[in-house]
């Protein structure tokens, strides 16, 4: 049974891929700040971990709102985690984001451009490239919007569906949007442990959404009228999961995107 350790172990996709599979694995909790690097190789080396799966760090909102704390959580710390897991050699998972890439009106795939255009999406880039370049057992996962039962704040149909019931106004560009059940993510770090996968691989649906299509079933759904100002800008932000496929991984059929 792999010894598997995770931080930000109260986060969303955290503590779904926890409770899936406590029973498969021995999924030890970082508890502390992940800036403390001192109680965190501690933990590594009581625990005897194997793989590492990155899953704390300041969110886009944060990072705008406290951009020093941010650099020091969102890159400093993952710095120091991968240059002791390289002298270890400890597998390390790292949770990314699709904010990374530059927008395309094609699908993304692994290699497109990159361009972030928010200090969370450039830091996620940045640990990227030192993890790159100083660890040879990794995975990187570039998430796109994640959803799911019970999901809290902090993304985007939680977020869009508070604005609603609270009557605030949302802006919002024509703009077209990848999402993935956290179902399929929590099958995908299951996938890749058990099947020592490396590299880096998006992991969306492959699928494209309307915001302002789902801002307006939102507001049906909780029946109240959305205050909506569209901007012409239209972009798409969405997954090419032709690597996933490559690998052999099965999303899970997602017939009906419910919110």
């Amino acid at each position: 049974m792999k010894a598997v350790g995770i931080d930000g172990y109260n986060s969303y996709i955290a503590n779904n891929f926890i409770n899936k599979y406590k029973k498969k694995y021995k999924i030890y909790k970082f508890r502390e700040d992940i800036n403390n690097l001192k109680k965190l190789k501690k933990f590594i080396k009581k625990k005897q971990i194997t793989v590492f799966i990155r899953c704390a760090g300041l969110s886009r909102s944060k990072c705008e709102s406290n951009k020093s704390v941010c650099n020091k959580t969102n890159y400093k710390a993952n710095q120091k985690l991968i240059d002791y897991l390289k002298i270890n050699k400890i597998k390390l998972i790292f949770l990314s984001t699709c904010h990374v890439y530059k927008i395309s009106n094609k699908k993304i795939k692994e290699s497109s451009t990159k361009k972030p255009n928010s200090l969370y999406g450039k830091l996620k880039l940045k640990s990227e490239n030192y993890l790159r370049k100083n660890l040879s057992n990794f995975l990187i996962i570039r998430l796109f919007n994640v959803y799911g039962k019970d999901q809290p704040n902090g993304f985007f149909l939680t977020d869009i569906k508070k604005k609603i019931i609270k009557e605030e106004k949302i802006q919002v560009d024509n703009s077209y949007r990848d999402f993935i059940n956290i179902e399929n993510v929590v099958k995908f770090l299951n996938f890749s442990i058990q099947n020592d996968i490396k590299g880096i691989f998006n992991l969306g649906s492959g699928k494209s959404y309307s915001l302002i299509k789902i801002i307006k079933k939102i507001s049906k759904k909780v029946k109240k009228k959305s205050i909506l100002k569209i901007n012409n800008k239209k972009d798409y932000l969405i997954s090419d999961n032709a690597k996933l496929k490559k690998i052999r991984f099965k999303l899970i059929n997602e017939k009906n995107f419910n919110f």
